[in-house]
């Protein structure tokens, strides 16, 4: 996929469902939902002052856009109630970032100025109840260093000119920090409202769950090999969160059984001689293993079957010889025979 930029909306909210109010000032948002914080911070001395954890925030929610949040907290659900049936464990938070290279040219100065984005890796979103929450980060937070050792600023990650060159930097930020949480509790220099703050943040062990969502008119949604991508347009396909889980629990399950990553190309080529049964394997075993962690996390079952009937029978206009995926018939034995042996295992049968 080529590069996607992201338009930034600026939006702060409770648990709760609350009407989008793009583009306030992040000194209104504050004062609405997190009042103790505000006067913490105004009442806060310049250097890096210790950040106590406001009344009430770990239970919150907070976001600069809503739709990264959804995604990013069906993602965690999955990863987290995932883990004893994933062969490798990797340290959770609850913490979306986003980079100032992600943004369209014309909106990094705001970034800059609202967030100093500047400086390094952001947090996105921030999911409630979880480490990220329990440690007063919120969203709109930049993060500074880890353990003392500062982390790759917004500046140096978008000198890169090449896309694949800017990601892979803004990935290693993301990196370090789970290189860090791997040995325990990780000290944080945050910036928030121009003032750096210290903060812990600790993790509990989890399925690999990185996911990003992309502003694209493409309905897809694919795995990198570390992350989940989904587009803004496949969210707006899906029907519900448990259709959610459907998509994000089958790219999940690639990251987590390590299949690479497969060019668009590969299709018609294999169509061309090479043969398809690999993929088809993977693609089932992803089927499977993704269902299996909505299972785990207490997301419908049966929302399964009917996403891919919608999904396959819009798009899924290849035909049989050059096709690396399974069919909507295939697809749908796999859904109906992996269901049911769940459905089995939680009976006790």
């Amino acid at each position: 996929m080529k590069g996607v930029f992201i338009r930034p909306f600026l939006v702060r909210e409770r648990v709760t469902p609350v009407r989008e109010r793009p583009r306030l000032s992040r000194r209104v948002l504050r004062r609405a939902a997190f009042g103790p914080l505000a006067a913490l911070l105004l009442s806060a001395q310049t250097g890096a002052q210790q950040a106590p954890l406001p009344a009430g925030a770990a239970a919150e929610s907070t976001t600069l856009r809503r739709d990264d949040l959804r995604v990013g907290t069906v993602a965690y659900r999955l990863a987290l109630a995932g883990a004893p049936l994933c062969p490798e464990r990797f340290p959770l938070t609850g913490l979306l970032f986003h980079h100032l290279a992600e943004y369209e040219p014309r909106d990094r100065p705001l970034m800059v100025r609202r967030y100093g984005l500047d400086r390094g890796p952001g947090a996105l979103a921030v999911i409630a109840g979880t480490p990220a929450a329990r440690a007063g980060l919120v969203a709109g937070d930049t993060l500074l260093a880890v353990n003392g050792r500062p982390l790759p600023s917004g500046t140096s990650v978008l000198a890169e000119s090449k896309r694949e060159k800017w990601r892979r930097l803004a990935d290693e930020a993301e990196d370090e920090l789970e290189t860090a949480l791997r040995q325990g509790p990780a000290d944080l220099l945050v910036l928030r409202d121009g003032r750096e703050l210290s903060l812990r943040l600790g993790s509990l062990p989890a399925c690999l769950g990185r996911v990003r969502l992309a502003r694209s008119s493409q309905v897809n949604a694919f795995a990198t090999g570390r992350s989940v991508v989904m587009t803004l347009a496949m969210l707006n396909f899906l029907r519900s969160d448990d259709e959610l889980a459907v998509v994000l629990g089958h790219e999940l399950a690639h990251n987590i059984f390590h299949h690479r990553a497969m060019r668009s190309e590969e299709g018609i080529l294999r169509g061309l001689g090479l043969k398809p049964s690999a993929v088809w394997k993977r693609e089932e075993a992803a089927d499977r293993f993704g269902l299996r962690l909505m299972a785990a996390a207490g997301y419908d079952l049966d929302a399964a079957i009917p996403f891919w009937r919608r999904y396959l029978g819009k798009y899924d206009w290849f035909p049989q010889l050059f096709r690396s995926h399974p069919s909507l018939g295939a697809r749908e034995r796999i859904a109906a025979e992996e269901i049911a042996a769940i459905r089995r295992e939680q009976a006790g049968l």
